[in-house]
Order: C-alpha cells, then sequence, then structure tokens
C-alpha cells in the first residue's frame, strides 16, 4: 500500500475520530456524559495525534498534543468539566476540523495561537508543555527515578523496578501460569517519541482496560550520562483480563506504526519478562497479520493467537473500507442485471411462454442483490447532521444569535450520494433560518419568546422518499416585505396577485435578497435559489410552511436512492413512461359523469374528497393522448405541491423494476421528468418527476385563470 493509500485511511479515520468527539462534547454540553464519554474524546483526539506523527503533519500533531494534555487533565479529574470549559473544548474541536482540513487539502497551517493559548491556561498543570518537551516529559515519567505520584497509573513503577531488577524468568512464568488472562507486551522502538509519542499515555490506556503491570523491562536502560531523551528503552509485560478482547488492546496501538513492538499470547506461549528474550520484535501491523499465518508459521503468529481473538462478538464487529468507484461499479452492473432480467421477461413473454420457475427465482434473486447492493451505499443522515453544531457556533459568533439544536431520526439512511451532496443546500438553509428567520435577544424576550432561538432538524422515511425539515421559530416570512423587494428588483410586476406559497417560493428567485446589507453570512442573493437547484438535481424538490411571528419550515424531499427503484409502465400517446411506485396510491377506471369541471380544471370525487386530474400528455407536451378522464386511466398519486392528485394517462402496462439513468449529461432539464430507463424491449421510456409535473400542472392551470 502507498503513502498517498495510507494518507487517505487516515484521513477517513480522522473524521469518524472527529465525529466520535463532536458526539462526546454534545453530550457533555447536555450534561448526559460520563467518564467513558470523556475518555472516547480523548481516545479520538489522541488517535489523530498519532496519525499526524507517523505521517509528519507537525502542525498538527503540536496542537492535538496541546489538546488531549488539557483532555487528560480531565480524564484525570485535575480540571473540571465546566460548561465554559465544554465551551472552549468544542471551539478547540473546530479548529482541530480546520487543521486536518488544512494537511488534507495542503492547504497553510492554520493560526491556532490563541485556542492554544486557551488550553495551555485551563489545563491542571499551570499551563501545557511544547510538544517538543513530550519526548523528555515521557522517560521522566516512565524512567527509573520516577516516583509513584508522577506515573499515574495503577502500579508503582519505583516498587516494580526494585522489585523486578535481576527477576527470575522460570519463577515469573510460574506466577503467569496461575492467574487468570493473557499477556500483552510493550516496547517503543528507538526514536519512538521524535513523532511526539507518549508511551505512557498508551501505557494508561491499557490500564484502563484493566491490565495489570506485572513487570517493567529495565536490562536495556544506559547509564544516565549516556542516556538519549528521544530513545525508547523500557518494555513492559500486562496482564489483560479475560474478558478483554484482543482488538480492544490493539485499538490503542492503531496510530504507532512500526515504532512500537506489541505481541499478546496466552501465559504458555509467552513466558519471559524480556520482550526481546521471549520473541522477535513485532510491529503492530505485523501482529494484525499473524493473526492469518499457520500456527507454526512463526513463534510470533503464536503469540498473537489468543483466545480472546476467538470471541464471536469481535469477529461480529468487522468492518472493511472499500473504494467508492468499485462500489458504484458493483451498483451499476447491478443496475445492468436488472435491465438483462426484464429484457428475459420480455423475451419469454413476446414469445407466448409463460414465466418458468427458474425465471421466477432468478427475479427473486435479481431484487435481493439489488437490494443488498443499495444498502451498502446506504448511510445514516447523522453524518450530515453531525456538521450543524459547528456551524451554529460559527453563527453565534458572527451574528450574537445562540441557538438551541434539536435533532431526530439522525439514524434514517439515504444513499451515500445524496448524502454527500446534502450538505451546501443544509449549510445555505441552516445560516438562512439563523441570519433572516430567528430574531436577536432583546426582539425575542419583547415578544414573549425565550431569548436563545431553537432549530430543529428532522429526517423521516415516507413511501418510498425521505423527508427532511429544517423548522426555526424565528418570525417567519414577511410576505409583504418580501413581495414589495421582489417589486423592486423585477422579479414580478406590481400588479400581480401572487399566493401566499407563490410569495414565499419568490426567495428561491437568483439574486434575491431581504437583507438590509452584505455581511459574511448573507445579502448577496447567491444562498436560496443554489439550494433548490441542488435539490432539483437530486431528484427532489423544497417546500415552505411559515407563520408570521412564529417560525418557517422547510422540507426537503428526496428519492432514498439514485439508482434502481419500483415503478409503473403507463403509456401517454405515442410515448411509454414510468411512474415511481413510490408516488403511486392506486389506479382506477372513471366512469361516465365522475369528472367534474370545477374552476377551469377537472376534479374527481374520490370516496368524498375532490382531488384534481392532471392530464400528463398536455403538461408535457406529448400528442395524442386522451384529452378527458373518461377515456383514459387515473393514477392517484401523492405530491408535495397539490397533495394528492390523479395523473391521467392512456393505459397501463405493468410495474417493475427500472434503473435511472440521468438525462442530464446529454439534454437539458425537462420540468416533470426526473431522468429516464431502458424496458426490458430495449425501449427507452422516460420516468416522470411526480412533484414537478403538479407544479406544471398548477401553473398551466393558473396561467389560464389569468387569461
Amino acid at each position: 500500500m502507498t503513502n498517498e493509500e495510507l494518507q487517505q485511511i487516515f484521513f477517513v479515520e480522522c473524521e469518524e475520530s472527529l465525529a466520535a468527539a463532536e458526539a462526546g462534547l454534545a453530550a457533555c454540553q447536555a450534561g448526559t456524559h460520563d467518564a467513558e464519554t470523556v475518555n472516547a474524546i480523548f481516545r479520538a483526539v489522541h488517535s489523530i495525534k498519532g496519525g499526524a506523527g507517523a505521517f509528519g503533519f507537525a502542525a498538527l500533531q503540536a496542537y492535538t498534543h496541546t489538546f488531549e494534555t488539557l483532555l487528560s487533565d480531565v480524564r484525570e479529574g485535575m480540571v473540571d468539566l465546566t460548561p465554559g470549559l465544554v465551551d472552549l473544548l468544542l471551539r478547540a474541536l473546530d479548529v482541530l476540523s480546520d487543521h486536518v482540513a488544512a494537511v488534507r487539502e495542503g492547504a497553510p497551517d492554520v493560526d491556532d495561537a490563541a485556542v492554544v493559548a486557551e488550553l495551555a491556561a485551563a489545563q491542571g498543570g499551570g499551563g501545557a508543555k511544547p510538544a517538543e518537551e513530550a519526548v523528555a516529559v515521557a522517560v521522566d515519567e516512565c524512567g527509573p527515578a520516577a516516583s509513584a505520584d508522577d506515573a499515574e497509573l495503577d502500579f508503582d513503577l519505583d516498587s516494580l523496578l526494585d522489585d523486578l531488577v535481576g527477576v527470575d524468568e522460570t519463577a515469573a512464568a510460574e506466577a503467569g501460569e496461575t492467574a487468570e488472562g493473557w499477556l500483552l507486551h510493550v516496547r517503543p522502538h528507538a526514536g519512538a517519541m521524535l513523532n511526539g509519542g507518549e508511551p505512557l499515555l498508551l501505557l494508561r490506556e491499557v490500564a484502563s482496560l484493566g491490565g495489570e503491570c506485572i513487570l517493567c523491562d529495565t536490562a536495556n536502560v544506559p547509564p544516565l550520562d549516556l542516556l538519549v531523551p528521544g530513545q525508547g528503552y523500557l518494555g513492559w509485560t500486562f496482564r489483560m483480563p479475560a474478558h478483554v478482547d484482543e482488538a480492544e488492546a490493539r485499538d490503542i496501538f492503531d496510530f504507532v506504526g512500526d515504532d512500537c513492538s506489541i505481541a499478546m499470547g496466552n501465559d504458555a506461549a509467552i513466558p519471559a519478562p524480556r520482550i526481546e528474550s521471549a520473541l522477535p520484535a513485532v510491529s503492530v501491523k505485523q501482529a494484525a497479520e499473524s493473526r492469518s499465518q499457520p500456527a507454526d508459521s512463526a513463534p510470533a503468529a503464536a503469540a498473537a493467537d489468543t483466545a480472546a481473538a476467538a470471541s464471536p462478538a469481535a469477529v461480529a464487529g468487522q468492518t472493511i473500507r472499500i473504494d467508492l468507484a468499485k462500489l458504484d461499479r458493483l451498483i451499476d452492473s447491478v443496475g445492468e442485471l436488472v435491465i438483462a432480467q426484464a429484457m428475459v421477461a420480455q423475451r419469454m413473454a413476446n414469445q407466448g411462454v409463460s414465466a418458468s420457475e427458474e425465471l421466477t427465482l432468478l427475479d427473486s434473486l435479481t431484487r435481493d442483490i439489488q437490494e443488498s447492493a443499495m444498502s451498502i451505499r446506504a448511510q445514516p443522515i447523522g453524518t450530515v447532521f453531525s456538521r450543524v453544531p459547528r456551524i451554529l457556533r460559527e453563527l453565534a459568533a458572527s451574528t450574537g444569535k445562540h441557538v438551541r439544536l434539536s435533532l431526530s431520526g439522525e439514524a434514517t439512511e439515504l444513499d451515500k450520494t445524496v448524502i454527500e451532496r446534502l450538505g451546501e443546500p443544509l449549510t445555505h438553509l441552516i445560516r438562512n433560518a439563523v441570519d433572516h428567520g430567528i430574531e436577536s435577544a432583546e426582539e425575542r424576550l419583547a415578544a414573549g419568546k425565550e431569548a436563545d432561538g431553537t432549530l430543529t432538524l428532522s429526517a423521516e422515511h415516507r413511501s418510498g422518499r425521505i423527508l427532511i425539515r429544517i423548522a426555526d421559530d424565528g418570525r417567519g416570512i414577511d410576505r409583504e416585505r418580501v413581495l414589495a423587494k421582489a417589486v423592486a428588483q423585477g422579479l414580478v410586476s406590481a400588479d400581480a396577485q401572487l399566493s401566499p406559497e407563490e410569495i414565499d417560493n419568490l426567495i428561491f428567485a437568483p439574486g434575491f435578497s431581504t437583507a438590509a446589507s452584505v455581511t459574511s453570512v448573507s445579502g448577496r442573493g447567491v444562498g436560496m435559489d443554489v439550494v433548490r437547484q441542488n435539490v432539483k438535481d437530486l431528484g427532489g424538490r423544497v417546500t415552505i410552511e411559515s407563520h408570521f411571528g412564529k417560525g418557517t419550515t422547510f422540507t426537503l424531499t428526496l428519492p432514498l436512492t439514485l439508482a434502481i427503484a419500483d415503478g409503473m409502465v403507463v403509456g401517454v400517446g405515442d410515448e411509454t413512461m414510468v411512474v415511481p411506485l413510490a408516488h403511486i396510491v392506486e389506479c382506477l377506471r372513471p366512469e361516465p359523469g365522475d369528472l367534474q369541471a370545477m374552476g377551469g380544471r377537472h376534479m374527481i370525487n374520490l370516496r368524498g374528497r375532490y382531488i384534481p386530474v392532471l392530464p400528463v400528455g398536455e403538461t408535457i407536451g406529448i400528442g395524442g393522448s386522451a384529452p378527458d378522464g373518461e377515456r383514459g386511466v387515473l393514477v392517484v398519486v401523492d405530491t408535495e405541491a397539490a397533495g394528492k392528485a390523479a395523473l391521467l394517462v392512456d393505459h397501463i402496462h405493468d410495474q417493475r423494476q427500472f434503473v435511472i439513468k440521468s438525462l442530464d449529461t446529454h439534454f437539458h432539464q425537462v420540468e416533470g421528468v426526473a431522468g429516464a430507463t431502458i424496458l426490458g424491449d430495449g425501449q427507452v421510456a422516460l420516468i416522470l418527476d411526480v412533484d414537478g409535473l403538479a407544479a406544471g400542472a398548477m401553473n398551466i392551470l393558473s396561467e389560464r385563470q389569468a387569461a
């Protein structure tokens, strides 16, 4: 594996560590944390530091050293976790995110001097030790002259050194065989501390798992006048509890690389107190590889073959990283398989051959493969929501408005492609809500509200789609002001008669803004139109619900996947089209007299409720279609623009899976069309954008009424 590939893995793990630290600090802010929460935050920062040192990212390494020192003080109870300190840690985490982004993009180093000074001032020892002093500190605390108080471990190094110098190895082995558990041997290599490594922190992590240090190997410690601070001289042997899994211990050394040897084994396999005399030096990578070697291949492999590794729980939680391009190729292949299966079924039908048991089985297996492949791409939307707290902190600093965040549905899953493209529109909507929607503390108090605003983010599945809501409890949309601004900018005529919904949608017009001045947050009118276009590119829609003085809710309706879906194949004029099954409620053929003309359009009474009839052919511009519902078929669908509506088509062919092919690459955007697909007979069929179709039909009706 090349260095670039290793770096990419490091950056992915940085994202995971940053997310874990963010979640932990959020729990601290909410008061729902415990000791393990603080430990998790510390481990996340420490993991980033280890990787930064391994790859030579000096600025990132130095910053995380100061950050983790304060976290260590908090973990040891030297510093109280007050609300003020949590705010500092959150700001420090934001700077850490900037550091990671800088090294990932090759950008200049981040200016972190102010935050570093605050972190140092907050430390229990009265200030942070510079990163270059970390080596000396580690040797000082772990060397022969260290005191029990300095070591801060669950064992006394002084007494261990006194007791174990010249210890009989056979006696140590016999003592080991009588205790339960397994042995972990740790030895930093020469120069291990030159990259910011601190063996003491690793030993603390081992001790926190319940490890008991039974031996400290001091055979390689030179006389004081020959001691080099950057060298590693000590080795340690821990007895680990039987219930601790080997994988948990190995996680501690994730980013140490070849700078430290570890070996794990049962008592019989590794009886000696000195690591070098018991087995060859084994790096973390080698220890992992030894798990796949034959039992008699090497002593190191036998040492690593512990009883803990056989735990079923460890196997159940295994994961593997896959290049997204490979996953995309798999999805494309599954799509072609779906098309091929449909072609086989179509050919058999054309020849008058009934579906065989084998073809039915093929259809079932194809669907199972498709669902499994799509589930691999599914990710929880919480990965997008996790970025919001930082956005709110930055907005609080620039606007002075403090906003509480309420989240629900973070576990809702959707396609990774959708997840990746949600970040920008979501950021625009949040910035708009804070800057334009939520009032200042003084205005809120005068209106009888709490001083701090509330922003609610939620996600849910509904009828094969995902609904994401961004709601604030601010002032709502001032429609009179919006309309006046739109008239002044020439977006609408002064005598235009617009409905409340149409006025609300004016904020999506390019260049539109109601801000009195341009700020770092808003005022240039290049936000909301980007939101609508980005969501439209994903095959979704944005709707607004606003109540003046109470707040505004933006709802993003998106497809769960951009690849394969179920649909109903229909005929409209001379064209064959597909209606996504997720929108369809029912189908019916109306009887004479069921349709009634109301307000310039046809309506149908559906069990006591009148719903509009939308002629698909007329809306899209396809000739030869049925002019009225009495000679066609009505497909009742659920839309965002018109609620329930009935699409008028000529006839229904069948229902099947279809592979979505984008038209944007070769054609311009067609209103009411979401894409295309290839049918079993090789024919290309357009996929209807039901929400866009409904909006287009309503616009046609408005134009008729205006005429």
